[in-house]
Formats: C-alpha cells, sequence, structure tokens
C-alpha cells in the first residue's frame, strides 16, 4: 500500500519552522518512506510550485483554509493550476493589517534551491470573511475537495462548533486520536491521519495508507473524490 501524509506546512505559514524548505522536507520524506505529500500552507500556495520542483514523488495540490467560524478545512485539487485559481480568488478575503512577523511569524517564499524570495506581507494566519458553508462551496465551484482538518483539536470542527455540520459534500476528515476517528466513523466520514507537520521532524509521524491502482494524482484524486475505508486507510484502520 502507499504511504501518504497530506497535510504539511512550508516555511510560508507563520506558524511552521522556518527550516520547512523543499530539500529539507524532501529528506524527510525519504527517510520515513512516505510516497505522496500535500504542502498545504495556510490560506495560501506560494510555495506549492517550488516542492513541486524539488521533491522526488507525488505531490497532491492542496491548502489549508480557515473559515470566518476559525474553523481549519483542507482543500485538495487535481491540478495545480487549479490550485493557483482558487487560492487567488480566496486571498481576496483575507483581512488585510500591519503585522510584525517577529511576533506573529515568518512567511517565506522559497524556490526549489530553498533560497528564500520574500517574505509575504499579508498575515495569512487570519480567518478569511467567508463562513464555512460559504468556503465548502468555493472549494466545490473550483473543482475541490473539502476535508475538515484535525477534527478534535483547536480549530477543528468538533472542537470549533462541536458537532458536524449537515453537508454531504464532505465525506473525508482529518483526525488526531483514536477517539476522533470513532466520532468521525460513526458519523459517516473516511479519515486521513496526516501529521500536520510544523517542524521538520513531525513529518510523517501520522501518515494515511491508499490502496491504489496506478500511483498518479489522478488516481490519488478520484480516491478522495468517491471516498472508501476499503482503500483509504488511517493508522487506526490499519489496526489489528
Amino acid at each position: 500500500m502507499i504511504k501518504a501524509d497530506l497535510h504539511l506546512h512550508s516555511c510560508l505559514s507563520p506558524c511552521a519552522d522556518i527550516t520547512m524548505v523543499p530539500g529539507v522536507v524532501s529528506q524527510k520524506a525519504d527517510s520515513e518512506g512516505i510516497d505522496i505529500l500535500s504542502i498545504t500552507d495556510h490560506n495560501a500556495c506560494n510555495n506549492v510550485k517550488s516542492f513541486k520542483k524539488r521533491l522526488y514523488r507525488l505531490l497532491l495540490p492542496g491548502v489549508e483554509l480557515t473559515s470566518l467560524e476559525e474553523v481549519h478545512v483542507l482543500a485538495y485539487f487535481s491540478s495545480f493550476e487549479k490550485l493557483d485559481r482558487f487560492c487567488k480568488y480566496v486571498r481576496k478575503f483575507l483581512p488585510v493589517f500591519p503585522y510584525d512577523p517577529e511576533l506573529m511569524g515568518y512567511q517565506v517564499v522559497v524556490n526549489e534551491k530553498d533560497e528564500f524570495v520574500k517574505v509575504e506581507e499579508i498575515f495569512l494566519g487570519s480567518a478569511l470573511q467567508l463562513r464555512l458553508k460559504e468556503l465548502v462551496d468555493t472549494i466545490i465551484f473550483y473543482e475541490g475537495i473539502p476535508v475538515y482538518a484535525h477534527i478534535e483539536r483547536r480549530f477543528g470542527i468538533l472542537y470549533q462548533l462541536g458537532v458536524f455540520p449537515k453537508d454531504d459534500r464532505v465525506k473525508v476528515v482529518e483526525a488526531r486520536t483514536r477517539e476522533g476517528w470513532k466520532k468521525a466513523i460513526d458519523s459517516g466520514f473516511v479519515v486521513l491521519s496526516n501529521s500536520d507537520a510544523h517542524t521538520p521532524d513531525e513529518i510523517g509521524c501520522r501518515f494515511t495508507r491508499f490502496k491504489l491502482h496506478k500511483l498518479n494524482l489522478k488516481e490519488v484524486f478520484s480516491v478522495l473524490s468517491i471516498p472508501e475505508r476499503e482503500r483509504i486507510l488511517s493508522i487506526w484502520d490499519c489496526e489489528p
């Protein structure tokens, strides 16, 4: 089976370590035997293409968004062009205000050689001015797959709202604990287990197993689009 970690932050995310650059991430992914990665920075995707050029493994186009209710939602796309168009659109919903990177975290755009290119000036850790339903609407309009992130942790949907909203369009969630996995399974979701890595050491600490016919982007996106527990296995699904 294929090993995937579909929630990693690069040095663009203000909460991530500045060492989360393509070369370091690639080396750590090699040591962990990860076949598929997704760079899911907060509310932006400026570093994804640099990682695509450097990583010698499959990269699923992705991003992590924050709704107005401060619920984190992962969004995955079938192409980097669709991801780029989506990110350009949602950027207009980010509030603009002065911020101090020394206090709130640096947001570094990097190239494939691990060289710092520029610093993002709009704070990416803010909530988008889009309610959760509007955010899910937008992801689907841009042909993406919405996934509730770390559901039982801070900024997860259960932590923030206490319940799963009634929305049949969201079929996959991400859990951090066995208890969260059980709640999601009981509610009819398919569950991912990812690292949500903000530092190199965290990469691969959690992962998902995929049963794929072919290791390519089209196949991964197809499996996530029509999710089945038999083909998407969290670390708890793999327990004896």
